[in-house]
């Protein structure tokens, strides 16, 4: 049974500002207005206003916020929930706003300036990369083209930002991927990862935040790690036990959203991979089953200039078709974040079931299972509201 809503929650905030490459702490600053997000496999995002007063103007809030230079992390009641990079500040009211991504979004002012391949035939240096200044060769595995690239970044100089590879360095998935990055077209790192987790038999990833556990003699200290989930990140309904609810008096969700489009819906989808003319790479890949049943032929084109590779084209297009070939309703969610099931019992990639009592807009209420791939949440001291996006599972 769910809680209900208590207004009398309490939530302390803390906005940590330290340097990008060596997270040194430049400041505690005081937010306004704070907004901040996650999302599937994307950067999330953070909004707020750093108030310039008596009180913070001696922290040197200018330096501790330059945007491309610093970290910003969000601590909720001594738990380390968001962090990334200030990319834009402006004047506000009483202040400077500021806009951050998650570190994530680094990867997306990063590009491939050295030919790298799994192919020894396409390279000069068939070093696996990591190995010096000169490698080349990627590991074949989908997780371990990851590590490479992420590791190529970290290794020229002002590259890295402490991302900790660890996890994305052993247990491979065991699925190969035939892939090159050519220098000559300057691919994108974050790009080239999203294309990779994006094919068949893809993944889904991140960078994640936290405090180290404290020992005896050593205080704790922040994280930022690259993820991987395979197949797919989060758990299941029945292993989440997540039932977000609205009737009664009771439940969580205090508004929703539950919307339906059929004109994105695809029964076909065309990919177009790298070449031009004739020799362009296009693969088709179609929804025969729900072609057999009755849907009329729809037709989608899907484009992937930087992949060079057949296979990945063909993995690519049938992962597109299959997000495509269904009503495109991607409903949303406020809920309560003290009201069971809380804050922080969820992530992105969970699936949990949605029950909605009947009531004027939903005469025969409605009730599904679907897969959380958005959070946002708008911070406050008192009871916090949170959106949710989701897709069908």
């Amino acid at each position: 049974m769910t809680t209900p809503f208590d207004p009398q929650t309490q939530h302390t905030y803390t906005y940590l500002f330290c340097d990008l490459r060596t997270d040194q702490l430049l400041a505690e600053l005081p937010l306004s207005g704070v907004t901040y997000s996650y999302a599937l496999n994307q950067p999330g995002t953070l909004r707020g206003t750093i108030p310039y007063n008596s009180e913070t103007l001696p922290l040197d809030p200018e330096t501790a916020s330059t945007p491309g230079r610093t970290a910003v992390y969000v601590d909720r009641d001594g738990v380390l929930v968001w962090g990334g990079i200030v990319w834009t500040r402006q004047n506000a009211t009483g202040g400077r706003s500021i806009q951050a991504s998650e570190f994530l979004s680094y990867f997306q002012h990063r590009y491939v300036k050295r030919t790298l391949s799994t192919d020894t035939s396409l390279i000069t240096d068939p070093t696996y990369v990591g190995s010096g200044p000169t490698a080349q060769r990627l590991y074949a595995d989908q997780k371990f083209v990851m590590w490479s690239l992420m590791r190529y970044a970290s290794e020229q100089a002002g590259g890295s930002i402490g991302i900790d590879l660890g996890q994305i360095g052993y247990a491979a998935h065991g699925v190969t991927r035939n892939v090159t990055y050519y220098q000559y077209e300057r691919p994108e790192i974050y790009k080239a990862i999203s294309e990779l987790a994006a094919a068949d038999d893809g993944f889904d990833f991140s960078i994640e935040v936290g405090w180290s556990q404290a020992t005896a003699t050593t205080p704790p200290t922040r994280y930022r790690k690259a993820m991987t989930w395979f197949p797919r990140r989060g758990r299941t309904a029945a292993e989440s036990g997540l039932v977000f609810s609205k009737g009664g008096g009771y439940g969580s969700i205090l508004d929703y959203d539950w919307p339906e489009d059929g004109t994105a819906v695809v029964t076909e989808m065309s990919g177009l991979g790298a070449g031009t003319g004739e020799a362009r790479i296009v693969k088709t890949a179609a929804d025969n089953d729900m072609i057999a049943s009755g849907w009329p032929l729809l037709e989608g084109v899907a484009t992937y200039d930087d992949v060079v590779d057949e296979t990945q084209v063909q993995g690519l297009t049938n992962a597109d078709l299959e997000a495509q070939s269904a009503a495109q309703a991607q409903p949303t969610f406020e809920v309560s974040a003290d009201t069971d099931p809380e804050f922080g019992s969820y992530s992105v990639g969970d699936q949990a079931l949605f029950v909605i009592d009947p009531e004027p807009q939903s005469p025969a209420g409605r009730s599904a299972v679907l897969r959380i791939v958005g959070i946002e949440n708008t911070a406050a001291s008192g009871p916090e509201r949170i959106r949710l996006t989701c897709v069908g599972a």
